[in-house]
């Protein structure tokens, strides 16, 4: 067989194959956005202090949990009337880091937090996603400090700032609104 056969033999299963990937990644798709939305209304309710939501549950408990979602500038959801859940991103050590953050009625009181990452060390800044240094947070006033991660400074800083940062944002937008 000459070479311009293989070329044309090559060229024929790479157009198969990118046809076949093209179609698969349209077919998963809308279970891509799906999965997108449970994890963020996932993360909305657990920052509001709802802890039984998982895969089967979360869109219905969302449902039936937010009274109202702003999705302006600068975004924030009212879970039960109560407690206004603010998403944030700021800067780790490696790269971006973003969460939520409940606020209770009284505008002072943190409910509870979530944090995520991309792409911090693991057993340092990558603890912010554990539920021990997430707790840490709930039942203490704006501004009052939380313990940092030994080892993760940086991490442990841009958390900080990126609480401080979305706070003085919204908390001030929400003042307005009222």
């Amino acid at each position: 067989m000459s070479d311009r056969y293989i070329f044309r033999y090559i060229i024929i299963l790479v157009i198969i194959v990118s046809v076949l990937l093209s179609g698969a990644a349209m077919l998963l798709h809308p279970y891509q956005k799906r999965n997108e939305e449970n994890e963020k209304y996932t993360n909305i309710l657990k920052a509001a202090g709802i802890q039984e939501v998982n895969k089967k549950n979360v869109a219905q408990l969302f449902k039936q949990h937010c009274t109202n979602i702003h999705e302006g500038d600068l975004p924030y959801y009212i879970i039960d009337d109560q407690i206004t859940v603010i998403p944030m991103q700021g800067n780790g050590l490696w790269g971006p880091i973003w969460g939520y953050i409940g606020i209770a009625a009284d505008g002072k009181t943190i409910v509870g937090a979530v944090f995520d990452h991309k792409s911090e060390t693991p057993g340092l800044g990558a603890e912010i996603t554990t539920d021990d240094y997430q707790n840490q947070y709930k039942g203490k006033t704006i501004g009052e400090k939380i313990d940092a991660i030994a080892g993760a400074t940086r991490t442990s800083k841009g958390v900080e700032e990126m609480i401080e940062r979305a706070l003085k944002q919204h908390l001030s937008y929400l003042e307005n609104e009222q």
